[in-house]
């Protein structure tokens, strides 16, 4: 009996599994996209599409306060479905992609509600000015594409943008202040995945 005790206190003492660290993802910038919708003179609410340039993120399913995410988007991608409103939209009017072609995003923690959602707290760069903004994320999965033949992570994303905040002040009678975010993301698992470069 004493023996199987200093047997049964020693494994006890003994340190356990270690947690498996937050993978790192690139994103899949085909599988990826930026969705926005905002108000057209009350008539309606436009939808329009941005192309991730470059970015990664690192996440693990048992921790969700260790992921990170650092993202950059293509403004010039712009797409509203027409050459003439594409072109007012990226130029000095309103987003004036020839001065400021990219919008960042950095997180600074996120924190988990359920088991599938969760909030990144975290600054948009965007005309030049950051500010912060959060996002409701839902985690959709985590496994692996048979078709890469790497793991991927997917997750969607919502915010609100207020474009005031962020210096585009233009049209206020004919588009709506708040611009609605809806963000679809797969990242492909690579463990070199870099951090982009700031924007200049």
């Amino acid at each position: 009996m004493r023996i199987a005790a200093v047997f049964a206190a020693a494994a006890s003492a003994a340190p356990g599994p270690a947690r498996a660290a937050a993978e790192t993802y690139r994103f899949d910038l085909v599988h990826t996209q930026v969705l926005f919708a905002v108000d057209h003179q009350r008539f309606s609410r436009p939808h329009g599409r941005l192309r991730v340039r470059e970015g990664w993120f690192q996440f693990d399913p048992a921790d969700w306060s260790s992921a990170r995410v650092d993202v950059v988007v293509d403004l010039a991608s712009l797409d509203l479905g027409d050459a003439k409103w594409n072109d007012t939209a990226t130029s000095g009017q309103l987003l004036d992609a020839a001065r400021w072609p990219t919008a960042r995003y950095t997180s600074r923690s996120i924190e988990q509600t359920d088991a599938n959602h969760g909030v990144v707290h975290g600054d948009l760069t965007f005309h030049g000015v950051t500010r912060a903004l959060d996002l409701a994320i839902t985690l959709n999965r985590v496994g692996n594409d048979p078709y890469a033949f790497r793991q991927k992570a997917g997750f969607s994303a919502t915010a609100t943008l207020p474009r005031f905040d962020f210096g585009i002040t233009r049209y206020k009678d004919v588009i709506g202040a708040d611009v609605e975010l809806r963000i679809e993301v797969e990242g492909l698992r690579d463990r070199d995945a870099a951090a982009p470069e700031k924007d200049e």
